[in-house]
């Protein structure tokens, strides 16, 4: 019986990961370069080491993007394998928005049970503002993914007790700086309430 609800578990939640990369992947290359600001930037990475390290904006590199490195490290290296193209810079959001799903059910169904996982999987995956993100280079879907880790972290410190699952969710919420800057601490408040409910 175990074994048979196990599996119907597991089938639905590939259906909903299925469903989401459906979503995000379905035709990506119409979305063009989406912000082509950025996509400039991707580009000239893909030229030099010192553009890839730098974050440079032009060929030159005179100038650096307006956002920290490691989104725009992601597109570059996706670029630099597949060619460089409007589907391969869009391919880690993409990427991410899909992991984001899976991670979000991991999260909720540790505290809530499956059927509350299932069901907030698959709301993320279909909340229209979500999927577009997927499909746009702006780093905004790294940036949620990142965080759901650092959340799902600081859950496993709430629930166990262990200051290391703490300190790992912080590193990743800093991870998410160098996506985001300041948006990455928007989770800061949640993991000092729980911080405070478990010491």
């Amino acid at each position: 019986m175990k074994k048979i609800k196990l599996s119907k578990e597991k089938f639905l939640l590939s259906l909903i990961l299925l469903f989401s990369a459906i979503l995000n992947f379905a035709n990506l290359s119409i979305e063009g370069y989406s912000n082509l600001y950025y996509a400039a930037g991707v580009k000239s990475m893909t030229m030099s080491l010192k553009n890839f390290f730098f974050v440079s904006f032009d060929p030159s590199s005179f100038v650096s993007i307006d956002k920290p490195p490691l989104g725009f490290w992601l597109q570059a290296i996706s670029a630099k394998i597949f060619g460089f193209s409007g589907w391969s810079i869009l391919l880690p959001e993409a990427l991410a928005g899909v992991i984001s799903v899976w991670v979000i059910y991991r999260i909720v169904k540790r505290s809530f049970g499956t059927t509350p996982g299932l069901l907030s999987a698959l709301f993320l995956a279909t909340t229209p503002i979500f999927v577009a993100v997927s499909r746009n280079n702006t780093c905004d879907n790294l940036l949620v993914m990142t965080l759901l880790f650092a959340c799902w972290a600081i859950s496993i410190a709430a629930e166990k007790g262990k200051f290391k699952y703490l300190l790992i969710g912080l590193t990743i919420v800093g991870i998410g700086f160098n996506i985001k800057m300041l948006q990455a601490y928007m989770v800061i408040p949640a993991i000092y309430q729980i911080g405070r409910a478990h010491v």
